[in-house]
């Protein structure tokens, strides 16, 4: 089984050392705002709650393609 996620940046704002991105993730049967920080690595605050309505597998893919899709992002713009 390959899920696949979409990503599209919203917004991005620097907040108290850290930025704080909102990204749009969808796939197939899935749509929602994502809020992850990044100060050096990526971090999803209230994951549980942001994330509650997807299976477990589902939520680890998404949290693994998020990170690497931000990562990707800062990387550029060194």
């Amino acid at each position: 089984m390959d899920i696949r996620f979409n990503f599209k940046v919203l917004s991005v704002i620097e907040e108290q050392g850290f930025k704080c991105y909102v990204v749009q993730c969808s796939s197939q049967k899935f749509r929602r705002i994502i809020k992850a920080h990044y100060d050096g690595s990526v971090y999803i605050p209230d994951y549980q709650q942001q994330l509650a309505a997807m299976p477990e597998l589902n939520r680890t893919v998404l949290d693994i393609q998020l990170a690497s899709f931000i990562l990707k992002k800062e990387k550029r713009k060194v």
